[in-house]
């Protein structure tokens, strides 16, 4: 009989779209074990390794056959200390006995190795001795805050003969868009909140990363603040992205593909579905009458589907706030296929980093906004960003230096988690508390923190900033690959349509 902690395991994997299969066996108690009772290789299992990486609990996911490279997973991470849990730690973290880890761990942040999806299927831990469970490989993107890396050690990998690099088959697809909003400009909040984790997934997945211009239309109408903003976009990803060895950088708007996939859905996809959306049902609640909401906004959606329709992605890194415009990507691409009655349209999935918390502004109250006056800038001058860092909210209940101060709701603190050095930072949180150490001495070391981190960044700004060539460059490259793919699919989209027939003449 199964266990009722593998049935209600196996309850959480059917809603998160986790294709399994229990299977039951003797209890069995090493991996060899249970590889061997069901007939199969170590290579066609997996184990989800529980582990510290300085102070949090992560989950890193491998193939039975493979070993990890420790000091590749400690600069992945950017971390000191690295270790897998003692097996009090792992009982008091998953409430289950060690040996039995279940891949989805609620409350960590899980890395599957990309070596896991050269197999179809793999079996994994259920939470019990007694049963093992066949994972669809492809699904284990969609546990929540998955991330895919590349953590095998290098002989192992030259040893299976498998080059991951160039294995086009293997590698995973990521697609992204930026709109132009604001002036254009990025500020620590826009770092952190998703360009960092663009920046770790471009390390192992092949991207698409373009400046949604086209969507900007629906809310800016005057030629120069676009032309400005898009260019300072532009300005402020490229300084921060820097290698581009994975990320095929683009405007949206150089890929007219774009628009033509989305007059083409406009047809299948039901008037009620962009009803239900977001955007346009805030705008009425917010009394704006509907005569007033342009269609470009009520068709965001559609644009949006297109956006990702194109390049056929396994993924699609949004907020929780565009979960649901990833939601109706895969509801319009599934209504395409069925309708056509052939699988041209690929149903990506949404992937919502579950470490990403709202980065408050300076203020301590807001999220960090533009628009609020409460942010950090990256690319302004230095005195610019002294005069931010300064005025940021630290603890209003110390009046001397030598007060106990708290840091918990200290956005000082909260930003040097992301910006300083670990070490530095511990020593001064302890200082902080007993009174040691003033405002303005941890201030400056935010300061300093925040120049050395994105000093690279600000040289690359700076650089592009007077080599318009360069910079044109780089997009015309990342505009003729997006063209290449997306016209792979236009070409297929076009042909199950009906629009080629043997008077076509028409070539991308």
């Amino acid at each position: 009989m199964i266990d009722e902690n593998v049935t209600r395991y196996s309850n959480k994997l059917k809603k998160l779209g986790i294709n399994h299969k229990i299977v039951e066996h003797p209890q069995l108690k090493t991996v060899l074990e249970v590889q061997n009772y069901l007939g199969l290789t170590l290579s066609d299992g997996f184990s989800t390794l529980v582990m510290k990486a300085d102070d949090r609990v992560i989950s890193v996911v491998r193939r039975d056959d493979l070993r990890l490279d420790f000091g590749k997973m400690k600069n992945f991470f950017g971390v000191k200390n690295l270790r897998m849990v003692s097996d009090e730690e792992f009982k008091e973290f998953t409430r289950l006995e060690p040996g039995t880890a279940q891949v989805f761990i609620p409350g960590t942040q899980t890395y599957l190795d990309r070596m896991l999806f050269e197999k179809e299927y793999l079996t994994g831990g259920s939470g019990s001795f007694t049963c093992s469970i066949y994972y669809k490989s492809a699904d284990l993107i969609k546990i929540p805050g998955s991330m895919v890396a590349d953590f095998v050690q290098e002989e192992v990998i030259r040893k299976s003969k498998v080059n991951i690099q160039k294995s086009g088959n293997q590698k995973l697809r990521i697609v992204s868009g930026i709109t132009p909003s604001g002036d254009g400009t990025l500020h620590i909040g826009n770092y952190l909140g998703a360009v960092r984790q663009f920046i770790q997934m471009a390390k192992t997945t092949d991207c698409f990363l373009f400046i949604a211009d086209l969507h900007a239309l629906t809310t800016i109408q005057n030629k120069s603040q676009l032309q400005s903003n898009v260019e300072n976009l532009v300005l402020n990803e490229l300084a921060l992205l820097g290698d581009l060895n994975n990320i095929t950088f683009f405007r949206q708007s150089d890929v007219p593909m774009h628009t033509e996939l989305q007059s083409i859905l406009n047809n299948i996809t039901p008037l009620g579905l962009l009803k239900r959306a977001h955007a346009y049902k805030d705008k009425l609640q917010k009394d704006v009458m509907e005569d007033e909401i342009n269609l470009g906004l009520f068709n965001y959606p559609i644009l949006m589907a297109a956006d990702i329709l194109l390049y056929k992605p396994d993924m699609v890194p949004v907020g929780r706030d565009q979960k649901q415009h990833v939601e109706i990507t895969r509801d319009v691409a599934d209504k395409f296929n069925k309708t056509y009655q052939k699988n041209i349209l690929k149903l990506p999935e949404p992937h919502i980093p579950e470490e990403v918390a709202t980065i408050m502004g300076t203020d301590g109250k807001r999220k960090m906004s533009k628009s609020l006056g409460n942010l950090i800038a990256i690319f302004e001058d230095e005195k610019i960003i002294r005069k931010q860092v300064m005025g940021t909210y630290t603890d209003p209940t110390r009046i001397h230096s030598d007060d106990r101060g708290h840091i918990e709701g200290n956005m000082v603190f909260a930003y040097l988690d992301f910006f300083g050095d670990k070490s530095k930072v511990d020593e001064l949180k302890k200082l902080y508390t007993e009174g040691k150490v003033g405002d303005m001495e941890v201030k400056n070391y935010l300061l300093d923190s925040l120049m050395t981190y994105f000093a690279r960044a600000r040289a690359r700004y700076e650089d592009l900033k007077v080599n318009p060539v360069k910079v044109k460059k780089i997009l015309e490259e990342g505009a003729e690959k997006a063209r290449k793919v997306a016209s792979e699919t236009m070409v297929e989209v076009r042909e199950v349509l009906g629009l080629t027939n043997k008077y076509s003449f028409f070539n991308y």
